[in-house]
């Protein structure tokens, strides 16, 4: 079987021809600088706001309870707080005094009960971009089964709501299940993210599903994925790039909370 592997370019760009930021918007992105992942996601989302020409600051964390107090204080923005985050802070006090109207991530106990009710003013950018990647793919996920690996509260909780949305049979597996590849592989699609790189084999794949590659994983100098793409190629249907398959449409997923928020 030949294996189409999907980037996420033209998608990212179909829904950033939508976004129109209006005077006010912007973001502010924390990000560790010493983290290589966390910054070359904080370059994806400035090079993509730069495209519709909305204001990214990207900064380091603060290091003081004080320090965070003013940040919050003197942002009207969205502020994004990438992973990892440095030592002592805390992420739940974070959101309670960022407030639903700036958490662009949606991890908000607000927004997050919202996507559980089905009535969400945002989707976690991740699980939405692996849900429209989804889409895009299947043609349809009404009546599709979908094994999520992974229940992150930023990605595998709300994208299995997500997905469900759309009508889709979902499952979840934690990375620890016993026996995984009995969860996977009789899906029509599986989403693999749970940061483990190439836990994914051709046995936790049936012979032309789907193959989405969420989690990512810098290896030395490489980006891995949770799929090992070797033992999937040639035996699914379709494989998401590492990192340009989901990567690009989250990014623009991300700038499109941006302004609902503003909104």
């Amino acid at each position: 079987m030949h294996t189409r592997i999907f980037t996420g370019h033209d998608l990212a760009a179909s829904i950033l021809d939508t976004l129109n930021p209006r005077p006010g918007d912007g973001l502010c992105v924390l990000a560790d600088p010493t983290a290589a992942g966390a910054m070359a996601y904080a370059d994806r989302i400035l090079t993509l706001a730069q495209r519709i020409g909305l204001p990214v600051e990207i900064t380091d964390y603060p290091r003081s309870a004080q320090a965070e107090a003013t940040l919050i204080a003197t942002h009207d923005w969205p502020i994004l707080p990438l992973l990892p985050t440095p030592a002592g802070f805390d992420m739940r006090r974070f959101l309670d005094k960022l407030g639903p109207r700036r958490d662009v991530e949606g991890l908000h106990p607000e927004n997050a009960g919202r996507l559980v009710l089905g009535r969400p003013d945002i989707t976690p950018p991740t699980a939405e971009a692996a849900t429209l990647v989804a889409a895009h793919l299947a043609g349809s996920l009404q009546g599709a089964v979908v094994s999520v690996i992974g229940a992150s509260a930023s990605v595998g909780r709300p994208l299995a709501l997500s997905l469900l949305a759309q009508g889709a049979t979902v499952r979840v597996a934690q990375e620890t299940v016993k026996d995984l590849a009995a969860e996977t592989r009789d899906a029509d699609i599986v989403c693999a993210a749970a940061g483990v790189p190439g836990l994914v084999k051709r046995d936790h794949l049936r012979k032309g599903a789907i193959a989405i590659d969420i989690g990512v994983t810098r290896v030395g100098d490489r980006l891995i994925g949770d799929i090992d793409p070797d033992a999937a190629r040639g035996h699914v249907a379709w494989l998401t790039a590492v990192p340009d398959g989901v990567g690009p449409v989250t990014a623009a997923c991300l700038l499109r909370n941006v302004l609902r928020l503003g909104r």
